[in-house]
């Protein structure tokens, strides 16, 4: 596994609180559009929305701090930021990395600084990445997958795609993955990791908010509950060889120790930015949802809750190691 990540790290990441991520629900819904770069935005109950993309959770502040607390829980489960061998790879000079779907570019950051002598590129339909201040071995672009990659065939020693279960459509899969085959060179890896949705061990209520999500998504066409099946997927990807799945549990609730502390938290702040959408589906006020996000929190640690994580990787054919 790649960077070893410390229990120090860990703890004082998960004890850093955003005032955002604090701020209770609005009952009012009033929504308007902005424009930055290419993106259109919609704002529900004060949370801004990307709409031009399928991504059903926020776009906003409070959704970055989501997603940096989210890769620090995945980096701790799995030990390091990656589980492909590339470790030697990308200490070469010049070696090439993709990120596909990048977010705010916390795994982007983190890995350009362990491996100051590869080039790193992040892609993302949001640009919530940073645009300034960054490391000199890495770029950001505005960029959406669903429409093709903007690189030419075998540009990456390494493609990473991670977190897109709520982003893409089951027929955008298949498509996409060829597309994470096609920019990788002969030789790298393309690698995917997806949280199983749902949790196992739900009660009733987090049953209940999971079930309505699930249902949800499928009126736009996407599977959340896919990475089961992402390594045969792969397999449809006729260049891709030396398939391997992994999976690793992650626990929700303090029952779970650091990991499962901040897999709780992340849980329920996804679960409170579905609140714009679940509250007019289920005719509830905002202060009666919030009552329902911490009976979930009270139910993982009761049921022992625990999320499976897949990660999935592949080489690319290389057809002069078989002349």
């Amino acid at each position: 596994m790649g960077n070893i990540i410390s229990d120090n790290t860990l703890k004082f990441q998960s004890s850093s609180k955003s005032k955002s991520t604090k701020s209770k629900l609005s009952l009012a819904t009033t929504t308007k559009t902005s424009r930055s770069s290419e993106s259109t935005y919609r704002y529900v109950d004060g949370r801004r929305f990307n709409e031009n993309s399928k991504y059903a959770l926020p776009n906003d502040d409070a959704e970055i701090d989501r997603l940096h607390l989210q890769h620090y829980l995945q980096r701790y489960i799995w030990q390091g930021n990656f589980c492909s061998p590339v470790h030697k790879s990308l200490k070469k000079s010049g070696a090439r990395v993709l990120d596909v779907g990048c977010g705010p570019g916390t795994w982007i950051l983190e890995m350009a600084f362990d491996y100051p002598n590869a080039i790193f590129t992040g892609i993302d339909i949001s640009p919530m990445y940073p645009k300034e201040i960054k490391p000199i071995n890495v770029d950001f672009e505005e960029a959406d997958l669903t429409e093709g990659l903007p690189f030419a065939d075998d540009t990456f020693d390494f493609v990473v795609m991670r977190n897109m279960v709520n982003a893409l459509t089951v027929d955008d899969w298949e498509n996409c993955l060829k597309e994470l085959e096609r920019v990788c060179k002969p030789g790298g890896f393309v690698e995917c990791l997806e949280f199983q949705i749902p949790a196992i061990h739900l009660g009733k209520v987090s049953k209940r908010i999971n079930e309505a999500y699930i249902k949800i998504m499928r009126t736009k066409n996407i599977d959340i509950m896919i990475a089961p099946r992402l390594e045969e997927m792969f397999t449809t990807c006729t260049t891709l060889t030396n398939i391997e799945h992994h999976v690793r549990m992650a626990p929700v609730g303090k029952w779970g120790d650091k990991a499962g502390k901040i897999m709780s938290e992340d849980l329920i702040l996804i679960t409170k930015a579905m609140g714009p959408v679940l509250t007019p589906l289920w005719g509830i006020g905002a202060s009666q949802y919030e009552e329902f996000a911490n009976e979930s929190a009270r139910e993982f640690e009761e049921g022992k809750s625990y999320c499976n994580i897949h990660v999935i990787y592949a080489q690319k054919y290389e057809p002069y190691r078989y002349i």
